[in-house]
This record gives structure tokens, sequence and C-alpha cells, in this order.
């Protein structure tokens, strides 16, 4: 009997192992490494790096069998990184799915962060009802690959990655409330985009491109209106450089 006991009491302290391997999905818009974890149904850790010249981190996304019904909830996490011992608390926005009854929880993460995420070999997070250990392996290496798969990805958008445009300021000032497109407030769109500007040797955007549209014509077109009105790069010599820029354009209530 006392050995039973203990061997439940030590099986509650154990991880998830995976069940699957690590696999990076190629997106028009986007790359995204995952790992599924446990028996069916299946929890599930995601890596999506930033598509971006300028800003190094990524989203990481915990995805469980819901438990705690219907809705949108905001929360902070905590996450203990092994074997390093580390502990971060992060924000995080959790939204659940009513297609395949799991519940996501989307958390950022710096580029410090990212360092120290690359050198565990497991991860504890607890957010909101939600309590797990995965035993993800060393995540460098997947954080690697998703970061070539990025790098891929401008490519194809006829992007050199090497060829950086360095912002004058900061490029989420360039796009604020004041600044949204006024044909979409109307129709009351939101949306996500992910631009392209080619910036010539004086600095200034000679071209924008819509890479991931929002789906909205108008939000598109005023998009590049704002990138071309107020985004300024250093002057540097010699061939055109880039910027990769997300953008995403969310109405207040006042609205």
């Amino acid at each position: 009997m006392l050995l039973t006991s203990l061997l439940a009491l030590a099986g509650t302290d154990a991880g998830l192992a995976p069940s699957g391997k690590w696999t990076v999905d190629y997106r028009a818009d986007k790359c995204v490494a995952s790992r599924p974890f446990g028996t069916e149904p299946a929890t599930y850790i995601a890596l999506q790096p930033y598509v971006s010249l300028d800003v190094i981190g990524a989203k990481l996304i915990l995805v469980a069998p819901n438990i705690e019904g219907s809705g949108v909830r905001n929360g902070t996490a905590k996450i203990s990184l092994q074997p390093a011992s580390t502990e971060k608390t992060l924000g995080y926005v959790s939204r659940d799915s009513q297609l395949d009854g799991a519940r996501s929880y989307e958390m950022s993460l710096d580029a410090d962060t990212m360092t120290q995420i690359g050198q565990a070999t497991s991860l504890a997070i607890t957010a909101g009802k939600e309590s797990v250990t995965l035993e993800t392996g060393r995540l460098q290496p997947v954080i690697d690959a998703a970061e070539k798969c990025n790098d891929d990805l401008m490519r194809s958008w006829g992007v050199d990655p090497a060829a950086r445009a360095t912002p004058l300021g900061n490029p989420g000032q360039w796009f604020t409330d004041d600044d949204y497109p006024p044909a979409a407030a109307r129709r009351h769109v939101q949306g996500n985009a992910t631009i392209v500007l080619t910036v010539d040797p004086n600095g200034e955007v000679k071209g924008c491109r819509i890479v991931a549209t929002t789906g909205d014509a108008d939000l598109d077109e005023g998009t590049c209106d704002m990138a071309r009105a107020h985004a300024r790069y250093v002057r540097k010599g010699g061939a055109d450089r880039f910027s990769v820029l997300a953008v995403h354009w969310s109405l207040s209530d006042q609205r």
C-alpha cells in the first residue's frame, strides 16, 4: 500500500512526454514550430517567431484540453525553465476553440526570454486553471529551425534578411489610433497586415507591399499610406534595404 501511494505521488510531478516530433509549418505569412505531448486529446506547445527584421522575439502558445469554459481571458502565467530553474512571469491571452474542445494560451517572449528558453529542456507552465509540465527536449534547435523558416519566408517576399533598414524612432508609433484608415473605421473593420517596405539610400520609403493582407482593401491601402507618411530610416549608401512590419489595426470601444 505504501509503495502504491509513493508511486501515485511521484506520478503527479511527472511531465508530459512528447507524443510526436517537432514540426515547422511554413505558412504564407508566418512560421510555427509545434509538438504534441501526452495522449489524446493531446497538449501542444508552439513557437511562432515574429516576422520582423527589427524585433527579436516570438509567441509561445500552449494548446490544451479546455477546462475553463468559453470566452476570452487575460491573465498572468508562471513558467519554470529546467534545468536552470529559471522562473518567468508572462501575461497571456487565452481563447477557447469550439471546434476541437481546446483552449489556447498565448504569451509574448522578448529576446532575453528567447535566449533562456533556448537552453531549457522542459517547461512547467501554469496559466489560469491550466498547469502542465512538458518534457520538450532542448529548445534552441527548435528556435533555430523556426527562425530559418522566417528567413526563407522573407526571401520568398523578395527581402534579403541581411539588408536591414534601421528605423529612426519606434515603428510602433507610426501607426496610431488617429491614423486609423477612415473608410475602414466607418465600416468597423479590423485586421492584421504584414508589409514590406523598400528603403532607398536616403532612408526614404520608395515602395510598400502587402505580403499578408488584413482582408480589407481600405485597411491594406491605409497601412501603406501611413508607412509612406511616417516611416523614416537611417541613411546608408549603396543598394536599397528592407523593413518588414506587422501592423495590428483594432478599433477601441469609443469608435
